[in-house]
């Protein structure tokens, strides 16, 4: 295990990874955000980007002049920034590789193996290196050629198709669900893999792909659809294995009602005072009323128009039928629940949605905010046992990056 150097970490209620090092040659959003998640976990993530920096620093919105995305996705990291087509920086990605606990990486095929940081080479230089394929599709003849990203992967796997209402043309899921997905994956990869090797079990290499995470998603869909070969139908707000479980239009916004089950329908047709919906036999069972979807949502519909949302949620809740309002995220990052549950911590001023853990009662706090590009540049190679001179011969030929406002770049 690599000794970690402090780098301004604000204390936390749990830190499992206090003392790993993880390179993270990564990038965009997958790779970042699992090992966001690993820094503030306790590690000591080293995040390694080109002289121009991880494509997520250029998304827009900003604030402050930093991407919001990178805000978040780089906050409890150190930067380090390396030219990765000279020589120079390629031996110091090696020596990293060889001083770090675990290495992810999520290069093109082949691009870590020419770069001598690949699985074999990394082991060969630290035999108890945690390695950690990230990919698209794989690594196998197929997968290497099928580069991607997230949208390209909820195409690929038929949740674009399966999703929206139908008529509509495929959808894309709005959050990224692949890549936050996976990135949760690789998260709990590593920590499973450490639990593991604190038991005495040899594991020294994971592999994730995009693709993986997408039927995991999907997972009973994609069951059903093997056996059947039957495509899913589009369920819009819905689900197609129960009703009434969508949003409704009242008369002056949309809201959502979820009754799942018998005891649930009962209660909605006591709320919206409709009786006779009860002993209809289009919709007197859970069953019947999945088959028969189009024309229960109808009926409610009509019912709801002569109301306003709010009513409606009273009267809901008051049978104990779950109902919510469908509002926009501007309106529900501004709620009560959210204050409640204390969703955004601070980071150098910027709210950032925490971590969903809530330890002893407290949250994770920010670790540190997100580097500036090449921050800890000098301060890193330093560590990996470069002198002055190296370091000044470094800058100067460009194959490290160092931010000048990090006070950092002289290398004496």
């Amino acid at each position: 295990m690599v000794a970690r150097l402090e780098h301004n970490a604000a204390p936390a209620p749990m830190q499992p990874l206090d003392g790993i090092r993880i390179a993270d040659f990564s990038s965009n959003m997958a790779g970042p955000y699992a090992t966001m998640i690993l820094a503030h976990l306790g590690a000591d993530v080293i995040k390694v980007e080109p002289p121009k920096g991880d494509d997520a620093r250029s998304w827009p919105p900003f604030i402050d002049g930093m991407s919001v995305a990178h805000h978040h996705f780089g906050s409890g990291k150190r930067a380090i920034a390396l030219d990765l087509k000279t020589q120079d920086g390629i031996a110091v990605a090696q020596a990293l590789v060889a001083r770090s606990d675990v290495v992810l990486q999520s290069m093109r095929p082949g691009v870590a193996d020419r770069l001598g940081i690949g699985v074999a080479q990394a082991r060969a230089a630290n035999p108890d290196i945690l390695y950690y394929d990230l990919s698209a599709f794989g690594s196998g003849p197929l997968g290497q050629s099928m580069p991607g990203y997230d949208p390209l992967v909820q195409a690929f796997t038929g949740i674009m198709e399966m999703t929206g209402h139908e008529g509509s043309p495929p959808t894309r899921c709005a959050p990224s669900l692949i890549d936050l997905g996976t990135g949760q994956w690789i998260a709990m990869g590593v920590l499973a893999a450490m639990l593991a090797r604190g038991r005495g079990q040899s594991v020294g290499h994971l592999d994730t792909a995009l693709v993986d995470t997408a039927f995991s998603i999907v997972a009973y869909q994609a069951t059903a659809a093997r056996v059947s070969g039957q495509r899913p139908p589009r369920a819009g707000s819905g689900n197609p294995i129960a009703a009434p479980y969508q949003c409704y239009r009242a008369r002056d916004a949309d809201l959502l009602v979820a009754a799942p089950s018998q005891r649930l329908w009962l209660a909605v047709v006591r709320a919206i005072a409709a009786p006779a919906l009860a002993t209809d036999p289009r919709f007197c069972t859970v069953a019947a009323r999945s088959d028969n979807r189009k024309a229960l949502e109808s009926q409610i519909n009509a019912l709801l128009a002569a109301r306003d949302v709010d009513d409606w949620i009273s009267r809901f809740q008051a049978e104990g039928v779950p109902v919510a309002r469908v509002q926009g995220l501007e309106q529900a990052v501004t709620s009560d629940i959210v204050a409640e549950r204390g969703t955004f911590a601070e980071a150098a001023g910027v709210p950032l949605v925490r971590l969903p853990w809530r330890v002893d009662g407290a949250t994770l706090p920010w670790r540190s905010r997100a580097p500036r590009l090449g921050e800890h540049s000098v301060e890193i190679l330093r560590e990996l046992g470069y002198g002055p001179a190296d370091i000044g011969s470094l800058l100067e030929s460009g194959a490290i990056v160092a931010d000048v406002a990090a006070n950092t770049t002289n290398p004496d």
